[in-house]
């Protein structure tokens, strides 16, 4: 009997081909299978990528809470410097007028009740021109300490009420109605108010 040599390496061929194109498919196929989503909560497995959820709209700060913070954390307004011009002549005018005030102080007191005796009257009359004679000098020397036409101008007007209150003591003949008049006067107030509001 007679054996076909020449067919049988044509079918191995075609039979190894076969087996490999089946084993490329189901290779294809397997890559093709997807995989279960995975939920919310549930462990992934192996080799399963874990589901991701989206991140939200990053939060904003509301423009009220924004100038709040400004507000609380704005730099303190500095203090008021008065000009070099005029600060020596502003400290001396008004530490001779808080001496005057203090000093003025009991004699108004006294001034203020009733039924005082010549004596009483007397003496409130040298103390208020005591008083006034120092304030008077303590005023005019201010006012050599600046060269500001303005503030000499309002000191030079404070120093002249001075001088009337003294005039006025010396003219009042002791009497309390005149005395207590020296003291509210308000050309003096006037003044001091003037240059008060230029050394603020």
């Amino acid at each position: 009997m007679r054996f076909d040599t020449g067919r049988r390496p044509s079918t191995a061929l075609v039979a190894i081909a076969l087996a490999g194109l089946a084993l490329a498919g189901a290779a294809a196929c397997g890559q093709a299978t997807p995989t279960a989503a995975t939920g919310p909560g549930t462990p992934a497995g192996p080799g399963t990528p874990a589901a991701t959820t989206p991140a939200g709209p990053a939060a904003t700060v509301s423009p009220t809470a924004t100038a709040a913070v400004r507000t609380t954390t704005a730099p303190a307004a500095p203090a008021r410097t008065l000009d070099p011009r005029i600060a020596d002549a502003c400290d001396a005018v008004t530490a001779a007028r808080r001496t005057a005030v203090d000093a003025l102080a009991p004699v108004a007191a006294v001034l203020g009740r009733s039924g005082l005796s010549h004596d009483d009257l007397a003496k409130a009359t040298t103390d208020l021109n005591a008083v006034y004679t120092a304030m008077h000098v303590g005023v005019a020397g201010s006012a050599e300490l600046t060269a500001d036409a303005k503030l000499k101008a309002k000191i030079s007007a404070y120093q002249l009420a001075v001088e009337q209150a003294i005039v006025a003591v010396e003219g009042s003949d002791g009497e309390q109605a005149k005395l207590r008049a020296v003291i509210e006067s308000p050309a003096m107030r006037t003044a001091e108010k003037a240059v008060l509001s230029a050394c603020a």
